[in-house]
């Protein structure tokens, strides 16, 4: 676990302060799953502090402070495993599927690489992303054929060819 703090520390480095600070924790937090499932989740906040002890073996997340969009989000233990090994930019353990929700949307971020801390190109710039799903699949081969563009309104993969590749799945139409 001591690598999510590391993670928390890269990815609140990477953005600039903004109005997204302060608020409550737990509520932001909440805001990222689905009701029923946030209500019994684990919250942490940014500095690995639980906030609230959980249930049902999901954690959630507020929106980071300093990042430029609202972003917090819901994981189950093969996400938060994923963004373990992330933060210490290491093989993560992709073995078996793993569900996120980010159902209060997501901060502008490089759809192939995926730790530019600052925009590539328009082309490759997520923005407007609003309420989706993210799923590890533990074997890469079912990815394939599947769009790596996001602005075609439907589910894509992010991260293609990296460790820490992943399915997109849009809830709600993405601003482009």
């Amino acid at each position: 676990m001591k690598n999510f703090c590391t993670l928390a520390l890269v990815l609140l480095l990477s953005f600039p302060l903004t109005a997204n600070a302060g608020g409550d924790p737990i509520k932001s937090a909440e805001s990222a799953g689905p009701p029923d499932l946030a209500a019994k989740a684990t919250i942490m906040d940014w500095n690995h502090k639980i906030l609230r002890e959980g249930t049902n073996g999901w954690t959630c997340l507020p929106d980071m402070p300093k990042s430029p969009g609202n972003d917090p989000f819901c994981v189950d233990k093969t996400w938060l495993d994923f963004l373990n090994a992330y933060g210490s930019k290491t093989q993560p353990n992709t073995n078996q599927m793993g569900i996120a929700y980010m159902l209060g949307g997501d901060s502008p971020v490089s759809n192939s690489d995926p730790f530019a801390a600052k925009k590539t190109s328009d082309a490759d710039w997520v923005t407007g992303v609003k309420a989706h799903l993210m799923i590890i699949l533990p074997d890469k081969k079912a990815a394939a054929g599947l769009p790596t563009e996001w602005r075609e309104g439907g589910p894509w993969i992010m991260w293609k060819d990296t460790p820490y590749e992943h399915l997109m799945i849009p809830i709600e139409s993405i601003e482009k």
